[in-house]
C-alpha cells in the first residue's frame, strides 16, 4: 500500500429492509457521496436512491458547481434553483448505479488513482449487482421470462 494522501473522500449510507415477501433484503435508500476534503463539507457530487420517491425520480446524481446554462433557464427570485438542487436521472429503481461505478468514475476521470487489477475488482462485483437486480425484476416480471423462452424456442425452430 502506497503512503500517499488521498485525494478523494466517499460517504456511503445504505437503508435496507426484508423485502414484502419476506426472502431477500431490498434498498430503501442509498447515498454516496464524493468529497474533496476529509470533513466531508466539499461535496463534488452526490448519487442518492430513494425508494416510492414521488417529486422526482428515485434514483438521481446531483452535481455541484456552477452552470452558466442553468442561469438561463432558471426562474427569477424563489425560484431559481442552484445546480445541487437538481435531481438528474441515472437508471430508476431496478438499474440504477453500483458503488463500483462511483469508483471506475473517479478512476476513469483521474479523480483518483486505481490500484493495478483495480478493473478486474470493479467488473466482478458489477457483474453481481447486475445479477441481483435481473432476478429481482424477473421475479417482478415472470410473464417476460415466458415471452422471451417462447420467442427463444420459436426462434430456434425456425418459425
Amino acid at each position: 500500500m502506497d503512503n500517499k494522501k488521498p485525494r478523494a473522500w466517499m460517504n456511503l449510507s445504505y437503508q435496507v429492509r426484508i423485502c414484502d415477501e419476506a426472502t431477500f433484503l431490498t434498498v430503501l435508500s442509498s447515498y454516496c457521496g464524493i468529497y474533496a476534503d476529509e470533513g466531508l463539507t466539499l461535496c463534488l457530487c452526490h448519487f442518492d436512491y430513494e425508494r416510492d420517491k414521488d417529486k422526482y425520480t428515485s434514483a438521481h446524481v446531483q452535481v455541484y458547481g456552477k452552470s452558466p446554462a442553468l442561469d438561463l433557464l432558471n426562474g427569477k427570485g424563489d425560484e431559481k434553483r442552484p445546480l445541487e438542487k437538481l435531481h438528474f436521472p441515472v437508471g430508476g429503481k431496478r438499474f440504477r448505479p453500483c458503488i463500483e461505478d462511483f469508483i471506475e468514475f473517479l478512476i476513469n476521470e483521474r479523480l483518483v488513482a486505481g490500484r493495478e487489477g483495480w478493473q478486474r475488482y470493479v467488473e466482478a462485483g458489477r457483474n453481481r449487482y447486475q445479477l441481483i437486480q435481473l432476478k429481482a425484476a424477473i421475479r417482478r416480471n415472470p410473464e417476460v421470462v415466458e415471452e422471451y423462452l417462447k420467442d427463444r424456442e420459436r426462434a430456434q425452430q425456425g418459425e
